[in-house]
């Protein structure tokens, strides 16, 4: 039979992105005017670069006119929730005071591929000319073995457009969303409360907040440390809702029941990232088409028919619209044998406005598998129609239709009589 899958519809759903070319985030008011960064800036080639976890070798950055340096870092330890420590000693070219901010793109590879990605937006202050500095920094893939205290780490440039893309967004949320949820903020005792009536998307960013008092005596806003590091797997890691229960019982011990609902309510705060920064939010959840059609795809690609029929059937129900997972779920019924359940599927894949030339070529397989040629004739000229240069579909015409009864017959213009 010319039954045929295409690679494409089983692509998974996550890694389209638009990545721009990005310059320093300003510093915010009130800041000296001398900031520092320790940072790898975005580059423009990214935009044509798929997302990848490879890591390039990079010099320590030198001292550029006024700009700090990163001398040394070493890796110091973490904790029983993967929030690790790295002391760096930091020279600056003159006396202080500066203020040192850890940017969005540093990564920090240690002895056995354990690599360290800074958590966004530390703030320090350097006062001479020679500083040690301890930050906050998260495993760039879950489970990896820890080097050993004190082992010296090396900078290096990581070539995921994703992760980068993580990164800046949560640098954006914390400096330029947190100047616009401030209103929402009020004190009270040296605690911070979101006091307001009013229910959206700002109000609820607000309440996910971690909110302290800054520099300038001003609200500062930090995301909670495992919403950065659940996004951060879900590009590095392609974590789901799944790994993130299962990250809960691993690193907090938690029940079943527990750790689901801990990677319910985390979801929700990841998607939100994970939307700002322009990436596929809803493979993370359940609550989406996108994340069956995922599962779908995977129990297909480990043979398990019956847990893809289940998934792509679930994605049917979360978004009937979704082509890819009506023609998937053809193919799956397709290779359990069960033909008329395929073809059904598959009709509605033709149906709906995005089916392309393979869903037709499909399911002119599946009819000519029970024996309706004619009506596989009209799919696989159909097909054609969409895809001229599919040899296959013209093959599987002629057999199915070797006189072309099938043809669409063009009718001449009737003449009028002139008046």
């Amino acid at each position: 039979m010319p039954f045929r899958q295409v690679r494409a519809c089983f692509g998974v759903m996550f890694t389209v992105l638009t990545l721009l070319a990005a310059s320093s985030v300003s510093a915010a008011e009130g800041e000296h005017d001398l900031v520092d960064r320790l940072s790898n800036r975005i580059d423009a080639s990214l935009c044509d670069a798929g997302d990848g976890e490879s890591l390039r070798a990079q010099s320590v950055a030198a001292t550029s006119g006024q700009r700090s340096s990163v001398v040394a870092a070493i890796f110091l330890d973490c904790d029983a929730e993967e929030r690790c420590r790295l002391k760096l000693d930091v020279r600056q070219p003159g006396a202080g005071p500066r203020l040192f901010l850890v940017d969005a793109g540093a990564v920090f590879r240690g002895p056995g591929d354990a690599d360290f990605v800074p958590v966004p937006n530390q703030r320090f202050v350097l006062e001479h000319q020679q500083n040690t500095l301890e930050i906050d920094a998260l495993p760039l893939r879950s489970g990896r073995p820890k080097p050993p205290k004190n082992s010296p780490l090396k900078v290096a440039a990581s070539n995921s457009a994703g992760l980068l893309t993580v990164l800046r967004t949560v640098q954006r949320i914390e400096t330029e969303d947190a100047q616009r949820l401030r209103r929402y903020v009020k004190e009270a005792g040296g605690a911070f409360t979101v006091d307001t009536f009013v229910d959206n998307e700002d109000v609820r960013a607000a309440r996910w907040m971690l909110w302290t008092k800054g520099h300038d005596g001003q609200p500062q806003a930090r995301l909670p440390l495992e919403v950065v590091r659940f996004a951060l797997y879900a590009v590095t890691s392609e974590y789901t809702i799944n790994e993130v229960a299962d990250w809960f019982r691993t690193f907090r011990q938690m029940d079943m029941n527990p750790a689901i609902a801990a990677a319910g309510d985390a979801a929700r705060r990841v998607e939100f990232v994970l939307e700002r920064a322009g990436l596929n939010y809803r493979i993370f959840s359940p609550n989406h088409a996108d994340y069956h059609f995922n599962r779908g795809v995977t129990a297909y690609q480990n043979s398990d028919l019956d847990g893809a029929t289940k998934a792509f059937t679930a994605a049917i129900a979360k978004n009937p619209n979704l082509v890819p997972a009506h023609y998937n779920l053809g193919i799956t019924l397709y290779r359990k044998g069960k033909y008329a359940d395929a073809e059904s599927a598959l009709q509605i894949a033709t149906g709906l406005d995005d089916a392309g030339a393979e869903v037709f070529y499909n399911r002119g397989a599946v009819l000519f598998r029970q024996g309706d040629k004619p009506s596989a004739a009209r799919m696989f000229r159909r097909a054609i129609e969409l895809n001229a240069r599919d040899p296959e579909a013209g093959v599987w015409l002629s057999k199915a239709d070797p006189e072309g009864k099938t043809a669409v017959k063009t009718k001449m213009p009737t003449k009028k009589k002139l008046r």
